[in-house]
C-alpha cells in the first residue's frame, strides 16, 4: 500500500482499501514488528468518530488528542457508509467501508490460519470472554492468548495516576505476548488508552473496535446484511434501544451535515475553478534568495504537479521515499500547484506524518492562497502553517535559524516569592516515560509556580497528567500552581476531559503572577 491508497477526509488520512486489503495489511504489520519492534495501531471511523474529533465551528477542534491520534495512525478504515459516500461526493470514492464488527471475525478466522494469537481486552461484564469462545469454537485454531475486562480511565483526577495504574494491564498483556491485541473500551477511550501505552505494549497490531465483542456474543443484534449495505444500519440500532440511542444519532448526524457540506460544496467549486488560476501566481518564488545546497544539509525539492490528485500523486509518492532515504531537510515546493483532491491530501498528512517519524525538517513553499484556503476548509491548516514558508530563501533562513532541540524540554527560574516553569515543544505518552518526573516535582514543590505552557505546541491526557501531579505536589505543601499561555488546543482538552475547573488559568506570566499576589 501507497500513499495514493490514502484518501483524506475533513484533515483524517483514511485508507482506501477493501475488507479484504486491510485483512492482509494487519497481517503484514504482525510480519514487520519482528524486525522494527514498533507497537502498530487501527483505528475504525465511523460518524461517531468524527464529530467527536472535529468541531462544526470552523478552525476548531473537539478532542485534539484524539484528532491527533486519527493522524498517525497505522491504518484508518472507514467503518460507515456515510464516510463512503462523502468521498464519493468529492469524487475521490472510497472502495467499501470496512467495519471493526467485520474485520474482527476476518482477523480471527486468518489468526487462526497463520497459527496467530489474539488478546481480547475490554467489553462489559463477561462479553469479552464469550465473543473469545465463540469466535475460538467458530475458527479452530484461533489461539486466545487472554481476556481482560479492567475499567481504565482517560479523563478527571484519575489520569493522575492512570499511567501507573495501566502497568498491571500491559504487563498481563506482554506476559503472554499476543500478536493482535482487540481494545473494546468505545471511542475514544480505547484510541487514548492505546497511545498512552504504545510505547511499553509489546503487541504488533492493535485495533479499537468498539462495540463488537457484544454483536459476537449476541447481546446485540447487528442489521441484516442488505440493511447494511444500504447504509441505514443505524436506524437499526435505534430501533432495538431507542431510549438511548435516538438522540446521539440525531445530533451526531446533525454536526456530521455541518462539517460535510462545506467541504462538499468548496470540492465542487476548487474543480471548476482551476483554470486560470496560474494566471495569478508570483513566478520565482521557488529559488528567490535561496543559496546553492550541498553535502549532508543538502535540500531535497520535491516540485509538486499543478493538480495533486490520484493521477498525479504516485510520483511524488516515489520521490519523497527517495528524499527521506537521504540526508537534509525535506521541501514541497507547491510554486505550481493550483488543485488538490483528497487524494492528494491524503499523500501529504502522510507525508508530514513520515517526515516527523524519520526526524525530518519538512517544509512548504509557494503555497498559493487558494491553496491555503483548501487546507482551511479540509481541517488540515493546523498541520503545515508552522512547516509553510513563502519563498526557498525563508526556508533557508528559517533551516539556519531553527533551534534543533529535543521533542520536549522544560525550564526552571525563580521569581521574587515564585518559581517560572517553561515548557517546550511536544509533551506527549512518549516524551511522558523518557521524563524524570520526580525530579521536576522536587524542582518544583517548594514554592507557588507559574506554568507557561505558551511554547507547548502540543499537549495529550499523558501530558495533562503531569499537570496535575505538579499541582498535587505543590498542594501537600501548601503551595499554588497557576498555567498561563494556553493554546487553544490546550484549552479544550482540559475542557474535553474535565480538567479545566481543577486548575487555576492566566492569560499570561504577568496574569499569573497578580493572581499569585491576590492569594486564592
Amino acid at each position: 500500500m501507497t500513499d495514493t491508497d490514502v484518501i483524506a477526509i475533513l484533515g483524517i488520512p483514511v485508507d482506501n482499501l477493501t475488507l479484504e486489503q486491510a485483512v492482509e495489511r494487519m497481517f503484514a504489520m504482525v510480519d514487520e514488528y519482528a524486525s522494527d519492534r514498533r507497537a502498530r495501531q487501527v483505528a475504525t471511523v465511523n460518524v461517531d468518530f468524527v464529530v467527536n474529533t472535529l468541531s462544526p465551528l470552523p478552525g476548531r477542534v473537539r478532542h485534539p488528542e484524539l484528532l491527533n491520534i486519527l493522524r498517525r495512525a497505522d491504518m484508518v478504515t472507514a467503518d460507515g457508509m456515510p464516510l463512503v459516500v462523502l468521498s464519493r461526493l468529492m469524487k475521490t470514492p472510497l472502495k467499501e467501508r470496512v467495519t471493526g464488527a467485520d474485520l474482527v471475525p476476518r482477523l480471527a478466522e486468518e489468526a487462526a490460519r497463520r497459527r496467530k494469537s489474539i488478546f481480547f481486552l475490554g467489553g462489559r461484564g463477561d462479553v469479552g470472554f464469550r465473543a473469545a469462545e465463540i469466535l475460538r469454537d467458530r475458527y479452530p485454531g484461533m489461539a486466545v492468548a487472554g481476556v481482560f475486562s479492567p475499567f481504565v480511565e482517560v479523563e478527571g483526577l484519575a489520569l493522575t495516576d492512570a499511567t501507573e495504574t495501566d502497568l498491571e494491564i500491559v504487563e498481563r498483556i506482554n506476559d503472554v505476548g499476543p500478536d493482535i491485541l482487540f481494545i473494546a473500551f468505545g471511542n475514544p477511550k480505547q484510541e487514548v488508552w492505546f497511545d498512552r501505552n504504545r510505547h511499553r505494549l509489546h503487541v504488533p497490531v492493535s485495533i479499537g473496535v468498539g462495540g463488537t465483542f457484544e454483536f459476537i456474543a449476541g447481546t446485540v443484534r447487528r442489521a441484516p446484511l442488505w440493511v447494511q449495505k444500504t447504509g441505514l444500519e443505524w436506524i437499526f440500532r435505534i430501533i432495538q434501544d431507542p431510549l438511548r440511542l435516538w438522540k446521539r444519532y440525531l445530533i451526531g448526524f446533525f454536526k456530521f451535515s455541518l462539517l460535510l457540506w462545506p467541504v462538499v460544496l468548496y470540492s465542487v467549486y476548487s474543480r471548476l475553478g482551476t483554470r486560470g488560476d496560474r494566471r495569478h501566481r508570483v513566478e520565482g518564488n521557488r529559488d528567490k534568495a535561496a543559496p546553492p545546497a550541498t553535502g549532508a544539509a543538502a535540500i531535497r525539492t520535491i516540485r509538486l504537479p499543478a493538480s495533486l490528485t490520484l493521477q498525479t500523486s504516485g510520483a511524488a509518492v516515489q520521490e519523497f521515499d527517495l528524499a527521506l532515504s537521504h540526508e537534509g531537510p525535506v521541501v514541497l515546493d507547491f510554486s505550481e500547484v493550483s488543485f488538490i483532491d483528497p487524494v492528494g491530501l491524503g499523500f501529504l498528512i502522510r507525508a508530514w506524518r513520515r517526515a516527523e517519524d524519520a526526524g525530518k525538517r519538512f517544509y512548504l513553499v509557494g503555497v498559493f492562497p487558494k491553496i491555503r484556503r483548501f487546507f482551511e476548509m479540509n481541517r488540515s491548516w493546523d498541520i503545515f502553517r508552522e512547516h509553510t514558508f513563502e519563498t526557498m530563501g525563508d526556508v533557508w533562513q528559517a533551516m539556519h535559524g531553527e533551534n534543533r532541540s529535543p521533542s520536549f524540554f522544560y525550564s526552571v527560574s525563580s521569581g521574587r516569592d515564585h518559581l517560572l516553569i517553561r515548557m517546550f515543544g511536544r509533551l506527549d505518552a512518549f516524551e511522558m516515560s523518557r521524563l524524570d518526573v520526580p525530579e521536576l516535582l522536587d524542582a518544583v514543590s517548594g514554592s507557588d509556580s507559574i506554568l507557561d505552557l505558551q511554547s507547548l505546541r502540543f499537549i495529550d491526557s499523558s501530558g495533562l497528567a503531569l499537570l496535575l501531579k505538579l499541582q498535587r505536589a505543590l498542594a501537600g505543601r501548601g503551595r499554588r500552581l497557576v498555567l498561563c499561555g494556553l493554546n487553544d488546543g490546550t484549552t479544550q482538552l482540559l475542557r474535553i476531559t474535565r480538567l479545566y475547573k481543577l486548575f487555576e488559568i492566566a492569560e499570561d506570566a504577568a496574569s499569573a503572577r497578580q493572581t499569585l499576589l491576590e492569594g486564592p
